[in-house]
Formats: C-alpha cells, sequence, structure tokens
C-alpha cells in the first residue's frame, strides 16, 4: 500500500509494517525491496540503515542483539542500531535508508 500524495516517487517506496511494530529499544529487521534493513527508533523517530555488515556484507539478523547494539555473525563487528555508527575499526557505518511514515505504517526506500 503506498499512500497518495507522495509525488512521483511513491512506487520508490515499500510498506514495511506498522509503526507500532518498531521496539521502543533494539532493532526491528525487515526486507524491503528485497534488501536487509534495520528499524529503530532514536529521540522519538524511527530510522533505517543498511542490514549487512559493511565489512563482509553479513546479514545482521543473523547476529546477537544487546540492546540497541547488533553484532555481526560473522566477525563480531558491532554496530548501533540508532545511529548507524561502527563500533569497530574493521567497518564503516551503516548507510542510512531513508523512511516515511503514512498515518500507522512504516514505509523505507526500496534502494
Amino acid at each position: 500500500m503506498i499512500p497518495r500524495g507522495f509525488g512521483a516517487d511513491a512506487e520508490e517506496f515499500v510498506d514495511v509494517g506498522a509503526v507500532m511494530q518498531v521496539p521502543s529499544m533494539g532493532p526491528w529487521f525487515v526486507t524491503a525491496g528485497g534488501r536487509e534493513v534495520i528499524l529503530c527508533r532514536r529521540d522519538g523517530e524511527i530510522v533505517a540503515f543498511s542490514g549487512n555488515c559493511t565489512h563482509n556484507f553479513a546479514r545482521l539478523s543473523e547476529g546477537e542483539v544487546e540492546g540497541n547494539v547488533v553484532i555481526c555473525p560473522k566477525h563480531g563487528a558491532r554496530f548501533d542500531c540508532s545511529t548507524g555508527k561502527a563500533m569497530s575499526s574493521l567497518c564503516s557505518d551503516l548507510p542510512r535508508v531513508e523512511v516515511r511514515i503514512s498515518g500507522r505504517r512504516v514505509l523505507v526506500r526500496r534502494s
């Protein structure tokens, strides 16, 4: 479902779920347009980042979670899912993914 009023780029966004599904603490992993995405809350807003490690592209959804920290299942790199910041010198920060809220739905940019 793509809401009206988003303009010509509306088809660039995919509905990934309800706002209430995003936890108040920690990540929510989704697939949007064929790519892994991490959704998290920060300062009352929902933010999204790539769900793949920037070092070896492992699926972070297969790793461990400690609060707002996601741990890569391949080599243990840590990322803060509320900021996308890498906490390991091996990795760069996670790329940000554009998020839009339409009513009670969360939409993320496909690519």
